[in-house]
């Protein structure tokens, strides 16, 4: 008996909060999406960035212009402390050319890293 009268109240309950539940108007939905619309058309674009070749080349000059200013010190460095002779020997070839391969391969993962980036936001 005491379960039938629960479920009465409930039922009743139910009634009561359904008939006092606001209903929203029909058009909502179209004055929310026309608001939605409105507030996308208004928003400014976003810029696109400048040019990519600009950068590369700033990039290129920076990098190999440091590594060419390397060389040099290295250069006049060897010609100061071992001679002219020094220039041409196996261990200053090896130094100067692990100085350009080290360049060299951090260009080439900057452009690589530029590359997977403008992917990435393609997507």
């Amino acid at each position: 008996m005491n379960e039938k009268n629960n479920l009465d109240d409930d039922g009743l309950i139910r009634q009561m909060m359904q008939s006092s539940k606001l209903s929203a108007p029909e058009n909502l939905k179209h004055r929310i999406m026309h608001q939605i619309e409105s507030e996308k058309a208004l928003t400014p674009k976003r810029m696109e960035p400048k040019h990519e070749s600009t950068s590369m080349l700033k990039d290129f000059r920076s990098i190999f212009g440091t590594m060419y200013l390397l060389l040099f010190g290295l250069s006049v460095f060897t010609v100061i402390f071992g001679g002219t002779e020094a220039l041409a020997s196996t261990q200053f070839i090896l130094l100067a050319s692990l100085v350009s391969v080290v360049f060299a391969s951090f260009w080439g993962l900057t452009r690589l890293d530029v590359y997977l980036r403008e992917k990435r936001k393609t997507k």
